[in-house]
């Protein structure tokens, strides 16, 4: 039970880029919709485009640059590119300009290595952090963590990329999709499961745990529902989706097709405002998105030791409001318009005041990529590539270029 839960959980967070959720019957007068049934791919209209200028990952030769399957990218604060392969179990580090430079962790249960890598965070850079006084080491400083759910724990290593401890006990999972804050904290989705005399209940917390630390200190966001493990889809009205700056404050909405909202929280947890778009409107599923989908997440089931008779997955005919939420090195919030076929954005202040919106300019391809900003640029890659897996680079508008090797992202 303990291995299928964990099979369900890392299905669920790679369900997080479909934005998907349960069929349902489609009236044909419902009203405020946009059927999408005949679509045929058109670039959204935007105020700034964001262009592709490079990119990580060949078919053939290196095998420093060739991957399995990428389950997450990232940007430290040196500006050098993270790629975390999930097939490889390791987590690759390249230069800003896409120059390998090493390899961290192997598949493994022993201290450093993975079993199933599904998350990663770099750490603000600091100095003086102290790790908590029950670990094995003295006063090192965070430089990332990764989350492996099938070893149930979180990864740490230095700001030299050495491994320096495992945080073990989460239950019944470690947060899988996570960031690091300040003070080497984590702020992450955690799966939950409960069972008791009233039956079998799952969801997901919004979190912060302090370094070291498996209770959480603060709780964002929170939502159970009752859990049948022969119908994953009917979680996805529980799947949250996250962003957080470096210095903790954070970002929640939930994957959800009925309505466009967002709200910041404080590090603390204090709610600070919502944002809700009156004017939102649905937009249905093309049938090749739903084939698209259905095939996607029920294959991932099966390679990652489902039994085939569970891998059910129904995608909802409606695409999601919202796709991700990521924060700028000049503290803009991209929020991700999952009602398009390629990633776009509107573009709010620190404020909620929307200031440009945006469209990511890769054509066709780029329906089934997620999208990662941080600092002044953005890394892409497609979650069901055609023919290779690759990491695509580029810079955000309104950023002012620096030299690569200096490339300060907080």
């Amino acid at each position: 039970m303990k291995k299928i839960l964990f099979v369900m959980l890392s299905v669920l967070i790679f369900a997080l880029a479909c934005g998907e959720r349960p069929a349902e019957d489609i009236s044909a007068d419902e009203g405020n919709d946009e059927a999408a049934a005949t679509e045929e791919y058109v670039l959204p209209e935007a105020d700034e485009y964001l262009i592709l200028s490079d990119s990580i990952g060949i078919e053939m030769g290196d095998s420093n640059y060739v991957f399995g399957q990428i389950a997450g990218a990232d940007i430290s604060p040196k500006g050098e590119i993270a790629i975390l392969d999930m097939q490889k179990s390791c987590m690759s580090i390249f230069s800003p300009s896409g120059e390998f430079l090493q390899r961290i962790g192997r598949q493994g249960s022993g201290p450093g290595e993975f079993l199933l890598p599904v998350g990663m965070a770099f750490f603000p850079g600091e100095e003086g952090i102290v790790i908590s006084e029950f670990t094995v080491t003295d006063s090192l400083e965070p430089g990332a963590a990764v989350s492996d759910a099938m070893g149930g724990k979180l990864i740490y290593f230095n700001s030299e990329m050495e491994y320096m401890m495992d945080v073990q006990g989460f239950y019944p999972s470690p947060p899988g999709a996570i960031a690091g804050v300040n003070n080497g904290a984590i702020v992450g989705m955690k799966p939950e499961f409960l069972q008791n005399e009233e039956g079998m209940f799952m969801g997901f917390t919004i979190s912060r745990w302090e370094m070291g630390e498996v209770e959480a200190s603060v709780v964002y966001f929170e939502s159970m529902s009752p859990f049948d493990p022969s119908d994953l889809s009917s979680m996805q009205d529980d799947i949250p989706i996250f962003g957080a700056t470096s210095e903790g404050i954070v970002f929640t909405a939930q994957l959800s097709t009925e309505v466009y909202e967002f709200t910041v929280w404080s590090p603390e947890g204090d709610e600070l405002f919502t944002v809700t778009d009156e004017n939102y409107v649905r937009v249905r599923k093309t049938q090749e998105e739903i084939d698209i989908e259905t095939e996607m997440v029920n294959n991932r089931m099966i390679q990652q030791g489902m039994p085939e008779s569970m891998a059910n997955w129904q995608p909802d005919p409606y695409r999601s409001a919202i796709g991700g939420l990521w924060v700028d090195g000049l503290d803009r919030i991209w929020v991700t318009k999952a009602t398009t076929l390629t990633p776009s954005y509107t573009v709010y202040d620190m404020e909620g005041n929307i200031l440009f919106t945006a469209a990511l300019d890769a054509g066709e391809r780029a329906s089934t990529w997620q999208t990662v900003i941080k600092g002044n640029r953005f890394l892409a890659f497609d979650t069901d590539p055609e023919f290779y897996p690759q990491v695509f680079i580029g810079d955000l508008p309104g950023t002012e270029k620096t030299d690569t090797e200096e490339v300060g992202l907080y």
